[in-house]
């Protein structure tokens, strides 16, 4: 075991640093989640398949298993980490007295990294209309609505959970519904590099319908 020399007492290791297991599982969490990107961009992501990902990954089925549930729980896991990131960020004050307009607050300083639209893009690349993509795109949504909904809680612990529930539902009904009107809008080759114009393009649509919701989706007109 290499010892640094800094480290607290004049000799051990720093308790701080990750142990080569912990490393060891972060290396493989993220050969799978790089070779679902991989696979989604080559094929409809309904037909990949553990197996696929798992040889690609260099990983056995088992060890797939022992990260991850499906193939659906792998995609719900990186759109989670990017949202977490936003979450954190959240003022317990600000969000318990209009949560709405905090996490639209949120999503405009932060903005949505452009690593995970590059996956809206590679998910959709094969067209998104076969009763498997629609029913994959659903679980993922309902597995992030419900992750939302522990995370809010965590930030409003007080709070009503029916309140909490179809908050965390309709944030993610927004953000769903952005993700369809932006796709509409790309080239029908969807290039997997993004302009600046489409992330701009993407934030406008999520801010209108986080707006939308807000203003309990009167109408502009009204």
């Amino acid at each position: 075991m290499t010892v640094r020399p800094d480290s607290v007492g004049g000799g051990g290791p720093d308790p701080a640093a990750p142990g080569r297991r912990e490393l060891n599982k972060v290396r493989t969490r993220a050969a799978i989640v790089g070779a679902l990107r991989e696979l989604v961009a080559e094929l409809p992501a309904a037909d990949v398949t553990v197996d696929q990902v798992a040889e690609r990954a260099g990983v056995s089925r088992r060890t797939f298993f022992n990260y991850f549930g499906s193939i659906p729980a792998v995609l719900s896991a990186v759109f989670a980490d990017h949202a977490a990131a936003m979450i954190v960020q959240l003022d317990p004050e600000v969000i318990g007295d209009d949560p709405v307009t905090a996490l639209r607050g949120l999503t405009r300083t932060h903005g949505i990294p452009e690593d995970l639209l590059g996956w809206f893009v590679a998910l959709n690349r094969h067209g998104a209309d076969t009763d498997a993509t629609v029913l994959l795109e659903r679980t993922v949504w309902a597995d992030l609505a419900a992750w939302l909904r522990e995370r809010l809680h965590d930030v409003l612990p007080g709070a009503d959970p029916l309140f909490v529930a179809t908050l965390a539902s309709a944030v993610m009904s927004c953000f769903q519904a952005t993700e369809e009107a932006w796709l509409k809008d790309l080239d029908v080759d969807r290039p997997e590099q993004l302009s600046p114009a489409d992330v701009t393009r993407f934030h406008d649509h999520l801010d209108r319908a986080l707006g939308l919701l807000a203003d309990g989706w009167r109408s502009p007109s009204a």
